[in-house]
């Protein structure tokens, strides 16, 4: 198995892991993160529990910067998914750091339907949930309709 430090053992470069992933959480001072460590890398998810999706991605860039990078975001162009992805390195070890930010959809007689803008800003629902090129998802980042609260569907 190729690891992050081939001479160690598995369970030596999974302990080294999970010392760093811990130096990540004093770090950040971030309570409620989900942290899985391996021999291979650490991944942490800034859970939705965290706070609305603006928080969670101020959060995701804290710890972005804590390994080395910066948080951008990562629209799927197969699915209606959107998140705030990091990928760095804490001693010498690969992080992955990422929260979902909440696709917005609108009601539709077949169900909701997802929300997309296209590059001159209009929005649009997008029926099958895939992403046109250029487009993005319009997520929980998203300024909502007046009185629409982050997160809630847009009628």
């Amino acid at each position: 198995m190729d690891t992050a430090y081939p001479a160690l053992t598995d369970c030596a470069v999974t302990a080294a892991a999970m010392r760093a992933a811990a130096s990540i959480i004093e770090d950040s001072a971030l309570a409620g993160l989900s942290v899985t460590c391996t021999g291979e890398q650490i991944t942490v998810q800034v859970c939705e529990q965290a706070g609305d999706p603006a928080e969670r991605a101020r959060q995701a860039g804290l710890l972005a910067g804590i390994a080395g990078t910066q948080a951008c975001r990562h629209d799927s162009p197969v699915t209606a998914y959107c998140q705030v992805t990091a990928y760095g390195h804490v001693r010498g070890i690969p992080v992955s750091i990422f929260t979902p930010t909440g696709v917005r959809t609108r009601p539709a007689d077949t169900g909701p339907v997802p929300l997309a803008a296209g590059p001159g800003g209009q929005v649009t629902a997008v029926p099958g949930g895939t992403l046109p090129a250029g487009w993005r998802w319009v997520t929980g980042l998203d300024p909502g309709p007046a009185g629409t609260a982050p997160g809630q569907e847009a009628a």
